[in-house]
């Protein structure tokens, strides 16, 4: 900028310039016209400025360092402009009092467009650290410069030095990354990608190295410089660099001397002063030092017969004759005399020039036909009117931003705003709450959000982003634009969310608030984002505090102070600022990367914190360390009462592959299906509270009695001699149906279409209305049901025999411990039958898991769906010799076992040695079923290969478990990965039971259809007299304890030659398929009968 003085002299040469244009009315020129010209940062971008006939250069470099900073810094004196000519690479240094329109004269060789000016730090001072602690913007510029003009070099330099240079930089350009980012595939890929090497490498090092061998070298290096901070790795770079950039000196061919000279080559720098070398590996020789120089001058002569040339004249203190140095043209004495007229000036800490610029009267003169040869050369000439004078220079910005484009729709008169109470405050300024009267006079509470005074200045206009950005969204979960006041103060005013920041609201509230709500609140966010993503927005602060409760059921996104709008497959790269680091994604943390992807990341985070009631993630862990965490495979806990699949999602949200995570639009569907699943589940709790609410109303009217309860007769589960209990569907369905016979074939028909609730009204009516009657058929059942248990246990006697063949045999304590309550759950479409009951002889289980699904729970006493028979029999009691299906079983088993103690005590080196061993025996064992089934009949391979499949899938999915658990062994994961490996080899364990008992079974199957044909004769008879018995009852109605098979086979066998089973023999089918002794299981509300019906 201009001091008072020069002011005056402008505003004086303007005078000037008016009075000779009145005089020359002709001239083509006015004192309004403007010529415009594109400054270079070292950064490598650029500024347009405009600038008069009076504006020098150093005008032009006061306005540029100022847009720097707006702060007075002790360090503006270093700066200078340099013109270089890029076709030919000529390079001239433009002294600070030269005038702008003489200097494009002087040049005008070349075509103006040609010319590149670039404002560069040429004075360095000798001390750079002191430079950074006085000066910060002034020695990050300077930085800059060093490292663009080191990766220009286009010579060979020494390959480590490059890489050493390469892994420095890239600490400082991405400060908060782990010493082990770069050995993450996709960390290193989007250094490759998306930032470019080129920005760390000089481009004969990328070309002379493959990809792969060039990436080995950063990542094994970088762990050296991982530790610096950003400073160290400015100053080690410095250093490390200087003897590739000679950025502090620079050097000229020359002599010494006028006449009878010594050609030498001159040194100009901080440290050495003005120096000389005569041979370049001596060291310099002092001549003069900075502070002694007293003036300069510099003699250009037009006499060139006798070989003159220009010299340049210092005059030295303690020196009795200048110091002459002879150049090679007056372009290098003007350099060489501007270089050290800066020093000079930087030392003695003035802005006085100690150059006498012999030219500079001539250079303010006046050059009409040039500057109009300029105007049409240049398209960028304007005519503008200023309002400090025509020697101003003025930068103009080359883009528009986030605070001009307001509509004039959104102004708000400021009258018709009523600010009142302070609900938040911030630091550039305070949210209050409002009232807002808009034009037709309806009234509306609003939130106003104030800028303060003293902030208005420099934070006017990103105060204003936030107003541009939110008023380009309508959506219902984003809090909507009312309107702004632009003028100073500056409002802008927002809908009000009453309940206000959704964290407090949560801490506060988080008794009355049950998980559907917060799932509600989740999926109504999710919405927004949905929204967001789709208008290619990145919000870069998604949490708790920036979520506003409009209602109870309503939340609403906020605070789009850090939201940035980006292109198809860009991102936006934030420079600096405070940043939300325990919310941000590790691609944000490390390199500053915002996309969508990231939002999603954060995302996850506030579902957490919803479901944690407003509790910060990463509580008690430094910001600085919370990358560490996440790159050692660390996630935030699973939340109380979390549904398994909402924390799934949450876990694909925190993928640490961008890539990998979902999109919004996918996250919005699965949390609509969540939220769907809670409610539901909601609904049926509350179906089961009213029921039982009413049941207990049950006969209030004039009495507080309860009903009577239907007798029922105690059942020992594992005994034959007690009478079984009933289902109540089957008691209530008797009152209506009036013949025991009926009842039993139509509740076995109409079972699968029963309701699962039952009106308790509708009940209420049947039992007032048929009590008497139900005891009557309750007597009458009892009576039948006594009768059949008695031919059963007759019938089991005769099995006593074939069920000799199914004793159990225990594989194994380990089969034993881990299985038990495995086998025991009908969680799975077959069930294991290893459940010993207390006489010795195995029962088997034959609920089928998914027909239970279909059909009414336990607690409201209904039917379980009629199941087939499973495969998985218990394991026989049969001739092991040479059975290596039966071996090879018990070598999984052993090694399985082996693996869980290994993984029990933490033997993290030998996991994929234990898994090894499992997956030999596994071999081994599926070998030898294939040698097996291939003597079986077709209609049995199936089933086995069935079990051989699922098999094959559990080994994948133990090794998968144990990359996981050597992945995360080292982390606070460790626990949680390890059960995850142990659970995986225990499926594996029972399966390739399973596989043994599928093959055993067909066994004993083939066996059995040998005797087959003796036992024709004593089946006919059976069935004949089953039939005479079936006349006083139907086939359904039969019933028998499950463990009457089990006390048969303990008699004494009578009566088993001469009584052959009436419907407990299995019957071949024309497809050779056998049919299995299936059973329906009475359940009732305390445990099961006991009791199978087939």
């Amino acid at each position: 900028m201009l001091d008072e003085s020069d002011m005056q002299e402008c505003i004086l040469s303007q005078g000037e310039n008016a009075k000779y244009q009145r005089i020359d009315s002709n001239s083509p020129s006015d004192k309004h016209e403007r010529t415009t010209l594109k400054v270079f940062l070292s950064n490598g971008n650029s500024n347009i400025v405009k600038f008069g006939e009076t504006t020098a250069v150093k005008d032009v470099i006061d306005v540029v360092t100022k847009r720097l900073s707006e702060t007075p810094r002790p360090f503006e004196s270093v700066f200078s402009i340099r013109l270089s000519h890029t076709p030919s690479n000529e390079l001239h240094w433009l002294h600070s009092e030269a005038g702008m329109f003489q200097v494009l004269e002087k040049y005008s060789y070349y075509p103006v467009d040609e010319w590149r000016f670039e404002l560069r730090v040429r004075f360095v001072p000798k001390d750079l650290r002191d430079m950074y602690e006085k000066d910060k913007v002034t020695f990050l510029y300077f930085y800059e410069q060093v490292k663009n003009d080191y990766l220009k070099i286009n010579s060979n330099i020494d390959q480590d030095l490059a890489i050493h240079l390469c892994c420095i930089e890239i600490r400082r350009f991405f400060k908060d990354m782990t010493h082990v980012a770069l050995d993450k595939k996709s960390n290193f890929e989007f250094l490759e990608k998306d930032v470019g090497l080129h920005k760390f490498l000089p481009s004969p090092v990328i070309t002379n190295n493959k990809p792969k061998a060039l990436r080995k070298m950063i990542q094994n290096q970088f762990k050296r410089f991982a530790s610096l901070s950003e400073v160290d790795c400015m100053f080690m770079f410095l250093d490390m660099v200087h003897p590739v950039v000679k950025y502090d000196r620079e050097t000229f061919k020359c002599a010494l001397g006028t006449g009878w000279s010594v050609p030498v080559e001159l040194v100009v720098s901080a440290d050495a002063g003005i120096s000389f070398l005569t041979d370049p590996n001596a060291a310099p020789t002092h001549v003069a030092s900075f502070q002694k120089v007293q003036s300069i001058n510099t003699v250009i002569t037009s006499d060139t017969s006798f070989g003159s040339k220009p010299v340049l004249q210092l005059k030295v203190d303690g020196a009795a004759e200048r110091l002459s140095i002879t150049c090679p043209s007056s372009n290098v004495a003007e350099c060489i005399a501007s270089l050290i007229d800066g020093y000079c000036r930087l030392v003695h800490g003035t802005k006085t020039s100690f150059w006498n610029y012999s030219e500079s009267k001539i250079l303010k003169a006046r050059h009409g036909s040039f500057k109009s040869g300029l105007k049409s050369a240049s398209p960028r000439s304007k005519t503008i009117g200023f309002k400090f004078g025509e020697d101003y220079a003025e930068i103009v910005e080359e883009e528009g931003d986030y605070s001009t484009p307001i509509v004039k729709d959104y102004e708000l008169k400021r009258t018709d705003v009523i600010l009142g109470e302070i609900i938040g405050e911030g630091q550039f300024g305070d949210v209050h709450k409002g009232t807002y009267i808009s034009k037709d006079g309806q009234t509306l509470s609003v939130a106003v959000k104030t800028c303060k005074v003293e902030s208005e200045e420099s934070m006017g206009e990103k105060f204003l982003e936030e107003a541009y950005i939110m008023q380009q969204f309508d959506h219902r979960h984003i809090i909507r634009l009312i309107g702004i006041c632009s003028d100073s103060p500056i409002w802008i005013v927002m809908e009000l969310a009453k309940h206000g920041e959704m964290r407090a609201y949560l801490q506060n509230n988080r008794n009355q608030l049950d998980l559907a709500t917060l799932i509600l609140y989740a999926f109504q966010l999710s919405t927004a984002l949905s929204y967001l993503e789709s208008r290619k927005f990145v919000h870069r602060d998604i949490a708790a505090r920036n979520v506003l409760v409009s209602s109870h059921d309503c939340v609403k996104l906020g605070d789009f102070g850090l939201s940035r709008w980006v292109e198809d497959q860009h991102y936006y790269k934030a420079s600096k600022g405070k940043l939300p680091i325990k919310w941000m994604a590790p691609e944000s943390i490390n390199f500053r990367r915002f996309t969508t992807a990231s939002d999603v990341w954060m995302f996850g985070v506030c579902i957490w914190e919803i479901l944690m009631y407003g509790v910060k993630p990463f509580q008690g862990v430094k910001n600085n360390d919370v990358i560490g965490r996440i790159e050692n495979g660390e996630r935030l806990p699973l939340p109380q009462n979390c549904p398994p699949h909402l924390y799934n999602l949450m876990s694909l949200c925190w993928s640490y592959e961008p890539s990998k995570r979902p999109s919004f639009k996918e996250i919005r569907r699965v949390l609509g299906e969540i939220l769907e699943d809670e409610r539901r589940q909601q609904q049926e709790v509350m179906k089961r509270e009213n029921r039982r609410i009413q049941a207990m109303s049950w006969g209030s009217s004039g009495s507080d009695e309860p009903p009577p309860k239907p007798s029922r007769l105690p059942v020992d589960r594992f005994s034959t001699s007690s009478p079984p209990k009933v289902n109540n569907n089957l008691v209530h369905s008797a009152f209506h149906l009036g013949h025991t016979e009926r009842l039993y074939m139509e509740s076995n028909e109409e079972s699968s279409n029963m309701p699962v609730w039952k009106s308790a009204n509708s009940v209420n009516v049947d039992c007032n209305k048929d009590i008497n009657e139900g005891k009557l058929e309750k007597k009458i059942l009892e009576m039948k049901l006594q009768q059949q248990q008695r031919e059963s246990e007759e019938d089991s006697k005769w099995l006593a025999e074939k069920e000799s063949l199914f004793t159990p045999i225990a594989m194994n304590n380990y089969l034993s411990q881990h299985s038990k309550k495995r086998l025991s759950c009908s969680d799975r479409s077959y069930s294991d039958s290893d459940c010993v009951e207390a006489g010795g002889i195995p029962r088997t289980l034959n609920a089928n898991s998914a027909n239970s699904k279909n059909s009414p729970s336990n607690e409201s006493n209904g039917f379980l769906e009629n199941s087939q028979a499973s495969s998985n029999v218990p394991t026989a009691e049969l001739d092991r010799t040479g059975d290596t299906v039966y071996e090879n079983t018990t070598n999984v088993v052993k090694a399985v076992m082996s693996l869980s103690q290994g993984v029990q005590q933490g033997r993290v080196d030998d996991y994929l040695e234990l898994v090894k061993q499992v997956g030999v025996h596994l071999r081994n064992l599926l070998a030898a079923v294939d040698v097996v089934v291939a003597d079986f009949p077709l209609w049995s391979r199936r089933e086995v290969q069935m079990a051989h499949k699922v098999l094959s899938k559990d080994m994948a999915s133990l090794v998968e478990s144990m990359q996981q658990a050597l992945k995360y062994a080292k982390t606070t994961l460790d626990g949680e990965y390890r059960k995850g490996m142990l659970s995986a080899a225990h499926i594996l364990a029972m399966d390739a039971k399973h596989l043994l008992d599928a093959v055993d079974s067909v066994k004993i199957r083939l066996m059995a259809s040998n005797e087959q044909n003796s036992d024709k004769k004593l089946s006919s008879q059976s069935l004949k007299k089953q039939s005479s018995n079936l006349t006083s009852r139907p086939l359904s109605c039969v019933a028998f304890p499950s463990s009457a098979l089990s006390n048969a086979s303990q008699s004494s066998g009578q009566g088993s030659q001469s009584r052959q089973p009436s419907s407990f023999l299995s019957f071949e089918s024309t497809d050779d398929s056998r049919l299995s002794l299936s059973s329906k299981v009475f359940a009732d509300d305390t445990n099961d009968s006991g009791y199978d019906i087939t």
